[in-house]
């Protein structure tokens, strides 16, 4: 991946995590906007001991100052990373950010989501500025997505056993759905539900589709070759896993950016000059 490639790469995807952080901000998810919230989950994970142990928390999150500047520095160094794509600085500090975000997040969330897990790791071949290790480590970034939703399919199908519960697709649709149901009755997407628990047969094989998608992804593990087919799987799944089951998981999508290819990020060059403006200091490294 050439320098030109490797920009327009960079900035969108910072651009695209900056989508979601703003809709985040919008829906008072980050920590400026969770004015102190009082309960807490750790888990097992050590990552989020150290966190609480460091006292981040009291910093980043009880603090209004902290909590504000927080979410003021992840966007800037956003930004800053899209004006200077290889200044490995401000990729390094909006890696971090990020993170913390994340962490931060799940913390106060009472779940560690995946959701967030793209997120964390996707930024990291980004410290490097070789050309042939940056490439080595985003490829690195390609086979984690494929290993997430092979997985996920492990873990239903010999661990959980959902895959071979028929009526999971029903028993997940139900519970989630229903508030949206009960407020708004008349909508035609309620329409659409509705038929969908009048013939269940159709949630049930669905869920069992989408779960085998999750392990055709291993495909991906051992060849390049169907990589602009294994583009959309994350897509459908990430799709219909918000329609049928009301879970916002987009920003897993972001892991997505690992299969396009350099003369891809190339021609999209091409097509939108302005992703490659040279802007003073873009083409210089740390």
């Amino acid at each position: 991946m050439d320098k030109k490639q490797r920009i327009v790469l960079t900035r969108l995807l910072a651009g695209y995590i900056l989508l979601f952080f703003t809709i985040r901000f919008a829906e008072f998810i980050t920590p400026s906007r969770l004015l102190g919230p009082p309960l807490f989950n750790l888990g097992l994970d050590i990552t989020y001991w150290s966190y609480w142990l460091l006292q981040l928390p009291s910093l980043l999150i009880y603090n209004r100052a902290g909590a504000i500047l927080f979410d003021l520095a992840t966007f800037l160094s956003g930004i800053l990373v899209i004006l200077f794509p290889l200044k490995r600085k401000w990729a390094v500090a909006f890696t971090i950010l990020v993170i913390l975000q994340c962490i931060s997040f799940n913390t106060f969330a009472l779940i560690h989501t995946v959701t967030v897990d793209g997120l964390i790791v996707v930024f990291l071949p980004f410290w490097i500025t070789d050309k042939e290790k940056f490439s080595l480590a985003w490829q690195g970034i390609r086979y984690f997505n494929c290993y997430f939703y092979v997985a996920a399919f492990i873990w239903k199908s010999c661990i959980g056993d959902s895959l071979w519960y028929w009526q999971q697709g029903v028993g997940t649709f139900k519970p989630n759905l229903v508030q949206y149901l009960y407020h708004n009755p008349d909508t035609l997407l309620s329409g659409i539900f509705r038929w969908f628990l009048r013939n269940e047969w159709a949630l049930n094989t669905g869920h069992i589709f989408v779960m085998l998608l999750e392990g055709t992804m291993a495909i991906g593990l051992f060849t390049k070759k169907y990589d602009r087919i294994l583009l959309w799987l994350p897509i459908v799944i990430v799709a219909s896993t918000y329609f049928f089951a009301d879970v916002f998981i987009f920003e897993l999508l972001v892991l997505n950016f690992a299969f396009i290819k350099p003369d891809q990020w190339e021609r999209i060059g091409n097509k939108f000059p302005l992703l490659t403006y040279p802007i003073r200091h873009a083409q210089k490294n740390n």
